[in-house]
C-alpha cells in the first residue's frame, strides 16, 4: 500500500477541478467570441470593398458607354433623317432626363451582325411594377421617325439615383436642359453626362463631357 501511494506522488496523477473547468470554459468562450468579432468584421469590411468595386464598374460602364455612343452621333444617317433629342425628366427631386440620337454605333444584340452600321439609340427611364426605376438603352436597326421609337431595349442598372444630360450649341455660352435638332437644324456640340449611383445608402458620382462630331 505505501509503495502504491509512493508511486501515485511520483507520478503526479490527479483529476481537473469543478473550478478550474468553469474557469477554462470561461476564458475559451471569451476568445471564441473575439475571434468570431474580427472574424465577422473582416467578411463584413470584405463585402463592403466588394460591393464597392462592382458599383464603380458599373458606373464607369455606364458613363463609358453612353460617352462612346453620344460620340458617335450622326446627323447623316442613310435615310436622311437624323435627329437628335434630349429630354429633362425629374422624379423625386432627382434628374432621370434620357436622350435619343442616331448614331454609327453598334452592340450588335441579336442574331449576327446589323444590316447597316447606322442605328438609332437611346437612354431612358421606366417603372417596374416593383422595385426602382432601371436605366435602359434602346437601339435599332431602322432610322424612323419620331426617333424615340423602334428598336430593342436592354436593362442595363436599377442604381442610377440621377442621369443629368446638359447640351451646349455652336455660340452657346450656358449649357441646355433640353435639345431638339429637328427645331435648332443642328446636334449640340457639346453633351455634359453628370450620373449618380446608389448602393446601401453611398451615392458614387461619374462625369463626362463629350464632343459630338456631326
Amino acid at each position: 500500500m505505501m509503495m502504491r501511494d509512493l508511486r501515485l506522488q511520483a507520478n503526479g496523477e490527479r483529476g481537473f477541478t469543478l473550478l478550474e473547468i468553469l474557469v477554462a470554459t470561461a476564458i475559451f468562450g471569451m476568445i471564441s467570441t473575439v475571434i468570431f468579432s474580427v472574424l465577422t468584421a473582416s467578411l463584413s469590411v470584405s463585402k463592403e470593398a466588394q460591393d464597392k468595386m462592382e458599383i464603380m464598374q458599373t458606373g464607369r460602364f455606364i458613363i463609358s458607354r453612353i460617352t462612346m455612343d453620344v460620340s458617335s452621333a450622326s446627323v447623316f444617317p442613310l435615310s436622311k433623317q437624323g435627329r437628335f433629342v434630349g429630354k429633362s425628366r425629374t422624379r423625386d427631386g432627382f434628374y432621370h432626363d434620357e436622350c435619343h440620337f442616331t448614331a454609327f454605333t453598334r452592340m450588335y444584340y441579336g442574331d449576327g451582325k446589323p444590316r447597316i452600321d447606322q442605328s438609332e439609340v437611346g437612354y431612358y427611364f421606366i417603372v417596374p411594377q416593383e422595385g426602382d426605376e432601371v436605366l435602359m438603352r434602346r437601339e435599332a436597326d431602322v432610322i424612323e421617325t419620331p426617333v424615340e421609337l423602334g428598336g430593342s431595349a436592354f436593362e442595363i442598372s436599377e442604381k442610377v439615383q440621377e442621369l443629368k444630360i446638359r447640351y451646349l450649341g455652336e455660340g452657346d455660352r450656358e449649357w441646355r436642359d433640353a435639345w431638339d435638332s429637328k427645331e435648332s437644324g443642328k446636334f449640340p456640340k457639346f453633351v455634359s453626362v453628370e450620373l449618380t449611383l446608389t448602393e446601401k445608402e453611398h451615392e458614387y458620382f461619374f462625369s463626362a463631357i463629350v464632343k459630338v462630331p456631326a
